[in-house]
């Protein structure tokens, strides 16, 4: 049950993060020129903190979905709004099929 509930609230807490962080890129489609640049460093510096929060959720649970998503977060192209995006919301299904089953598996525990 212990382990079932660190994956949960570790997915539950990417899954936030990575919502911020696809309305960051979407933002990205306004700004030009310096504007974009700017913006541009600014996504990828939260995406650099990301990555970080989703090794620890791996090295918390040792559940290699995490590993998955963290190669996905370590190579997303974000001058490619669209691209990036649809990349992302591949992680996005990982880490919603995680919290999804790690509920699944406390309500299990709940129901014995």
């Amino acid at each position: 049950m212990k382990d079932c509930l660190k994956l949960y609230q570790h997915s539950e807490k990417l899954k936030s993060e990575l919502i911020i962080g696809m309305k960051l890129v979407k933002s990205l489609e306004s700004l030009k020129d310096k504007e974009f640049d700017g913006g541009l460093k600014v996504v990828s510096e939260f995406f650099s903190a990301l990555r970080v929060e989703v090794g620890i959720a791996y090295n918390s649970t040792g559940d290699e979905r995490f590993r998955q998503v963290y190669d996905i977060v370590s190579n997303v192209d974000f001058v490619d709004v669209d691209s990036a995006i649809e990349t992302l919301s591949k992680a996005m299904t990982i880490i919603t099929n995680c919290a999804v089953d790690s509920y699944e598996s406390m309500q299990k525990c709940d129901d014995k």
